[in-house]
């Protein structure tokens, strides 16, 4: 071997020293060093979410009111536009974006740019054949929830942020069941090992109490009475008084739960349940029904009604300022006396006036299954703020605060025999663990049945008599008008009112109970002239809607049926 082999085999076998001392550091440093890192990174497990559907909400006849569906995000390549120019052009229009911000970020340099955060199916599919032309585009779904009937039942429902967090309504109130729960594991993904299933719990599909075809029918009724009396906002809610189901409720105005990120904050507050008001005159129902259980009263006591009278220190007045002599418990009621609401409260005393209130569940919520539900304000003797003389204006419903629903839940005790039912609105829950079916429940006995009779007969002599506004052909109505004064910052305004109106019918067996609520009608301030005629309009589409027979009919069929 010659001096130069000699050299190229040194040069060889220091060049394998030299690899082999690079190997073994660099096994060095991926086993020992770099060990539990590379361990992890190159590790047969894997970690796997399964993430759930949420619930699909059906009206009471099984249509769509609350789904999923998805909006898309619009993403680039630049370096695979074909022609930028041409594709920022077209972007522009579809995007409804500043064309020279779109040219830029297809030129940028850098290997992508988000075009859009959110856009409709309509708007993705326009881009999706756009990019078939040119290429480069990236379109990626984002869940959402969908809303298909609009505005319809807007506070009812609530909405669903962009995060999948119910936020107002029954989509709030079940977010748990509605939402399902997401399952991850870390399952080996070696060829050697059986694969695992990750499930996850998918959310519960919910049946309402409420018809969407009446539901439709009172928001278009509200609206239109808004309108005629030029009112600033209003309620209505059509409740079976039997069951405690709600079978309409709307509140305007209202907003398009879709776009809930449009909707000023205040439009996504839901007065059904979270807004409280002073009912006025329609409490005297209320009042009159303590006092007749109580044995304060019968239907034919009477009392001197001088126009006023003083409880402490506080003057109360008729509300047409006048004086009416003796007069007996139906009169009170049907001509809405003030005075005489305010002397039997006083008969009856703090105690068992209070008593009765509580009964009635004021001050408390009713448990409805909505979100956010407020508990009104009832003041009691011995509480900081009650005064005396909240025994008389309590009677006639100021001094104290009530919710829409709170009131027609404590009047359906007076049109369901006594019994006061809790109101609700999901009538099925359909999960993976069966189906629940809601069974109505009695939150409390009140009043007797005998009491609830009387009261409602006097209910019906009020309609007749003092209220033909609220009458509808065929149809006994027993009701009750309010016109309260509207409190703001501790004083009383002068001018405006809230004007209210609740029925019943029919009034022997009612099958539904009616609350029309008008806020700040500026055409008339009462009650009998805005809110009793809107509940004739209705009521008269609602019986023909829900299948409810005229008096005759019904009567008819009932002697028939006892005759066979």
């Amino acid at each position: 071997m010659n001096n130069s082999q000699l050299r190229r085999m040194w040069i060889v076998i220091m060049g394998l020293v030299f690899a082999t001392f690079i190997i073994i550091g660099r096994l060095v440093a991926f086993q020992i060093i770099q060990g539990k890192e590379w361990a992890a990174r190159t590790s047969d497990e894997l970690v796997v979410v399964a993430r759930p559907e949420r619930g699909t909400i059906y009206d009471r006849n099984g249509a769509v009111l609350a789904a999923n569906g998805a909006d898309y995000q619009i993403g680039a390549s630049p370096n695979l536009i074909v022609d930028a120019e041409e594709m920022a052009s077209q972007l522009a229009v579809i995007l409804e974006e500043p064309r020279r911000q779109i040219l830029a970020d297809l030129e940028a340099d850098t290997p992508f740019v988000m075009l859009s955060g959110r856009v409709s199916s309509d708007v993705a599919e326009r881009i999706r054949a756009l990019n078939d032309e040119y290429g480069g585009l990236q379109i990626d779904p984002l869940p959402r929830r969908f809303y298909p009937q609009g505005e319809l039942m807007c506070h009812t429902l609530g909405y669903v942020d962009f995060d999948g967090n119910g936020g107002a309504g029954i989509e709030g109130y079940y977010q748990p069941e509605l939402a399902g729960e997401a399952a991850s594991a870390t399952i080996n993904i070696s060829p050697f090992y059986a694969q695992e299933s990750v499930i996850a719990r998918e959310g519960a599909d919910m049946v309402l109490t409420i018809d969407r075809s009446v539901q439709y029918l009172v928001e278009q009724t509200l609206k239109e009475a808004m309108v005629e009396y030029s009112a600033e906002g209003g309620t209505i809610i059509v409740m079976d008084p039997r069951t405690g189901a709600v079978l309409a409720m709307a509140s305007e105005p209202c907003y398009n739960p879709d776009d809930f990120y449009d909707a000023p904050e205040e439009m996504l507050f839901n007065p059904i349940v979270s807004r409280q008001y002073e009912p006025g005159s329609v409490m005297k129902l209320v009042t009159m029904a303590a006092a007749l259980d109580s044995g304060t009263v019968t239907p034919e006591t009477t009392y001197y009604d001088s126009g006023e009278l003083w409880v402490g220190g506080h003057r109360t007045v008729n509300w047409d300022r006048a004086a009416h002599g003796t007069v007996d418990m139906t009169t009170l009621l049907a001509r809405s006396l003030n005075v005489g609401a305010a002397t039997i409260a006083t008969w009856m005393g703090a105690d068992t006036y209070y008593d009765y209130m509580r009964r009635f569940n004021f001050g408390s919520p009713t448990g409805i299954d909505i979100m956010s539900e407020a508990g009104g304000l009832m003041p009691l003797p011995g509480d900081e703020i009650w005064t005396e003389s909240f025994l008389a204006t309590n009677a006639y419903g100021q001094s104290l605060a009530v919710t829409p629903l709170q009131m027609v839940t404590a009047v359906s005790a007076i049109a369901n025999g006594g019994e006061l039912m809790q109101p609700y609105l999901v009538q099925e829950i359909h999960s993976s663990n069966g189906t629940f079916i809601h069974e109505p429940s009695v939150l409390s006995r009140p009043i007797s049945p005998q009491t609830a009779k009387q009261v409602t007969a006097m209910a019906v002599t009020a309609v007749a008599s003092e209220v033909p506004e609220a009458k509808i052909d065929g149809y006994t109505i027993a009701g009750k008008t309010g016109t309260a004064q509207i409190a703001e910052n501790g004083v009383y305004l002068q001018e405006d009112t809230i004007a209210s109106f609740i029925g019943w019918l029919p009034a022997d067996n009612p099958e539904i109970i009616v609350l029309v609520k008008l806020d700040k009608p500026q055409v008339s301030p009462w009650g009998s002239t805005t809110a009793a005629p809107t509940f004739a309009k209705l009521a008269n589409e609602l019986v023909v809607l829900l299948g409810i027979p005229p008096d005759d009919v019904r009567l008819r069929d009932d002697v028939m049926a006892l005759r066979n």
